[in-house]
């Protein structure tokens, strides 16, 4: 007890003794090691929870000191969730995140998603079978093509996501990818500035009970900025949100009402 005592007044003392600037570089590193933390929870539910409450507490301290302009802190890190430095987002063979391809063309960025898309197993690269376990069920993607503060909306009641990071750890966590499936079923491009893609999803939720989803389509809109870069991925869904509530959390009463999954 004596020892550990002496090595919380050591850390005390270290941050006692830190400039201003340096205070809130140690404080916003405590926020992004919580936020790594979080990933090792295992219900989907409660890990989003904990990402979303670090996040805001990343967000007021960020509004804080921008108001207190006396301080003279402005170069601050973003949120956790919109943070490059993760295991889901590109990395150059040093470790650093891999830079944005930028100003690519709108077919370019067209097959980099459909790749993203279809994924083939190492078995079967040769004759080109499609796994049908694309990002959606894996949370695999190339993010060279999007903004770390890209905005994933949808009628998921998860939804809003602000955040690459946060939402490629939702999804690689949410449905087991061995019983799930994600299938492209077209690709089209709606202005020059518009990539949608229309999709079948369905599988098992990574929840206690294990539900079992009902297959069902959709409708995914890429939104590109100036630069080329995905800033908005704007879902719609071909079944009301609350049918793909009930099934989550009532599976037996969906079955009664919509059929079984």
């Amino acid at each position: 007890m004596k020892q550990d005592a002496n090595q919380v007044i050591t850390v005390g003392e270290k941050v006692r003794r830190m400039t201003s600037s340096q205070r809130v570089q140690h404080f916003f590193g405590q926020l992004e090691d919580l936020y790594s933390q979080s990933g090792s929870i295992k219900c989907p539910f409660f890990r989003r929870r904990a990402a979303d409450a670090i996040d805001s507490a990343s967000e007021v301290l960020r509004f804080l000191l921008i108001r207190h302009k006396s301080l003279g802190i402005f170069d601050l890190p973003p949120p956790p969730g919109c943070n490059p430095n993760s295991r889901f987002i590109a990395k150059n063979p040093d470790g650093t995140p891999a830079l944005k391809a930028k100003h690519l063309s709108i077919q370019e960025i067209a097959t980099i998603i459909e790749r993203d898309w279809v994924t083939l197993s190492s078995s079967n690269i040769m004759d080109g079978r499609k796994l049908h376990k694309g990002y959606y069920i894996t949370g695999r993607l190339n993010s060279t093509i999007y903004r770390n503060d890209c905005l994933f909306d949808g009628p998921d009641p998860d939804m809003p996501v602000r955040g690459l990071r946060k939402y490629l750890s939702a999804a690689a966590h949410l449905f087991d990818s061995s019983k799930s499936f994600a299938e492209l079923k077209s690709l089209e491009y709606e202005d020059d500035k518009t990539i949608v893609v229309r999709w079948k999803l369905g599988g098992v939720l990574m929840l206690p009970w294990r539900p079992i989803v009902k297959p069902w389509t959709g409708t995914t809109r890429y939104h590109l900025d100036e630069e080329g870069l995905i800033y908005l991925h704007d879902e719609e869904w071909d079944i009301s949100a609350i049918q793909a509530f009930v099934y989550t959390l009532f599976p037996k009463i969906g079955e009664r009402i919509y059929g079984a999954a």
